[in-house]
């Protein structure tokens, strides 16, 4: 009988739940062929699967959030016997820690826990019931974890738990948050029945059957429930403002370069943002300290050039990010950024695809807009801020010529980024796009 994982989604993702199973129970499932998609708080991914066999036990029903490497399916063969599924149990899902040893104190052996000793534990309010991620969370809210009802597995506080104690917003199942925004169901008017109090499916539609309520803020205010790409989001761009102190450097670029070198390509068409992209980089590679991050009691300079653009999406913002983008041509960085672009699009990211960024590029052009400030993308120390390219009056050897002109802005760390290397940077970004040098 082999056991079937919640996959492990990358260092920054900690549970994930079964959006659905493509399987029931005894049905036949071939090596490679989808087993179950999962949703994480940027993507939704499909899951295929390790071997072939008979689904036989389906251990984590959809829309339950689960630790990665939890145990949510058993596959064998159709006659094989299923082995003792008290071993799945939550429980032992997600072990406890054992408490922290005082000093001169002796380690005793380990000793098997029974139901009621892991009850007592859960309400104990040990760390030991609390995420890495939730823990880090609850101390940058003030929030404290170990007072906060936890919707995990066995009682297990979540940093989705920490961020709802911190905001006052209920606890919301993925498949819940989806179903509330499609039947503009209020979420705060719902009583949850999940773990730790958390709003289900069920309790959605019940909601949403029921006779429709005045709003409180009058006729005309809509709540819209967070999605879980929002509200991270909303944390992580909040976060970002407070803690690096940015400033703005903004100039003009003529494209007109661009443009011809642009029209002249014929094996391939690249797009305005591969020219950014690919001067951003080269201009990294002449001021490495661009390529950096704080780190509290350092500033860590990355070797690899893994850059980052912003991709708009209904619900959200997403960054994929191209790695190694020093050792690409301008030709690969097109072809890998469009693939990436498609994948975002389609939900179809990969937390190695949005993870690891040194430096992002936000365009807004094809949006219209002429310029604009962006927050930073953290761990990155900086942002580019691209605007569309707009045909302008420039004074040229005191004449006067219509350009396709293009106003970027640089949001810097002044943590790690002093303004005269910013200014060179930006100043090398113009000259490489100004000269179509790719």
């Amino acid at each position: 009988m082999e056991e079937i994982k919640m996959p492990q989604l990358g260092q920054s993702v900690e549970e994930a739940s079964i959006v659905e199973w493509f399987k029931q129970e005894g049905d036949r499932v071939e090596k490679g062929e989808p087993l179950f998609s999962i949703q994480t708080d940027k993507a939704e991914i499909e899951y295929e699967s390790p071997v072939a066999g008979v689904l036989r036990k389906i251990l984590l029903p959809p829309d339950e959030l689960a630790p990665v490497l939890t145990v949510v399916g058993l596959v064998g063969d159709e006659d094989e016997a299923l082995p003792d599924l008290s071993q799945y149990t939550s429980e032992q899902s997600a072990p406890a820690a054992p408490p922290e040893q005082e000093p001169g104190e002796t380690a005793a052996p380990a000793k098997t826990k029974s139901p009621a000793s892991s009850a007592a534990l859960a309400s104990s309010g040990r760390q030991a019931g609390v995420s890495p991620r939730a823990r880090n969370t609850a101390q940058r809210l003030g929030v404290d974890p170990t007072a906060t009802a936890g919707s995990g597995p066995g009682g297990r506080v979540i940093e989705e738990d920490v961020i709802a104690a911190a905001s006052d917003q209920p606890k919301v199942t993925p498949t819940a948050r989806r179903l509330a925004e499609l039947e503009g169901v209020d979420l705060a008017t719902v009583q949850g029945s999940g773990a730790g109090g958390k709003i289900t499916k069920a309790d959605v539609e019940r909601a949403a059957s029921a006779p429709a309520a005045q709003p409180e803020g009058g006729a005309g205010v809509r709540r819209i429930a967070l999605t879980p790409m929002r509200r991270i989001i909303a944390d992580r761009m909040s976060q970002s403002k407070h803690e690096a102190p940015h400033y703005y450097m903004t100039v003009e670029v003529d494209m007109a370069a661009s443009r011809q070198f642009r029209e002249g390509v014929g094996s391939f068409k690249p797009s305005y943002n591969d020219f950014v992209l690919r001067a951003c980089v080269r201009a990294i590679q002449d001021f490495p300290l661009v390529n950096a991050r704080w780190a509290g009691d350092a500033i860590e300079q990355v070797a690899d050039v893994n850059i980052g653009f912003a991709v708009a999406l209904p619900d959200g913002l997403v960054v994929p990010v191209v790695k190694q983008a020093q050792t690409k041509s301008l030709r690969q960085l097109h072809e890998e950024s469009r693939q990436l672009a498609e994948k975002a699009r389609n939900g179809r990211l990969t937390p190695d695809d949005y993870s690891g960024n040194t430096f992002t590029v936000s365009n807004l052009g094809a949006f219209g807009v002429d310029h604009f400030t962006a927050i930073i993308n953290q761990p990155d120390s900086a942002i580019l801020a691209v605007g569309q390219i707009k045909e302008q009056p420039v004074v040229i050897d005191g004449g006067i010529q219509v350009r396709p002109i293009m106003k970027m802005t640089l949001s810097s760390d002044h943590r790690v980024i002093d303004g005269a290397v910013a200014a060179q940077f930006l100043g090398r970004v113009k000259k490489i796009l100004e000269e179509a040098d790719y």
